[in-house]
């Protein structure tokens, strides 16, 4: 059984800033920051055709200046899109 709060953490949107996972980091480098450029939902099958689902994040690294797509569960986010509304323009 999948824990919700690891589900629920991975709700990134366009604009969101992140940094890659240490689960992924090359020992002879630092983490990469970027910001989200694109999001599929429900792109990767976790646990076959049990569910759940996994979004596929499409990110532009700021350090390299390329886009790479990854899974959710390997970013960590560092700050959240600023979102406008009628009380927030």
């Amino acid at each position: 059984m999948v824990d919700d709060d690891v589900i629920r953490k991975h709700n990134f949107e366009v604009g969101d800033i992140v940094r890659e996972s240490e689960l992924i980091i090359p020992p002879s480098r630092t983490p990469w920051t970027g910001i989200v450029v694109y999001i599929q939902k429900k792109y990767y099958e976790l646990f076959s055709n049990m569910g759940p689902t996994e979004d596929l994040i499409a990110i532009h690294w700021f350090q390299v200046g390329y886009i790479e797509s990854l899974p959710a569960s390997v970013l960590c986010m560092i700050q959240k899109a600023h979102i406008k509304n009628k009380e927030n323009p």
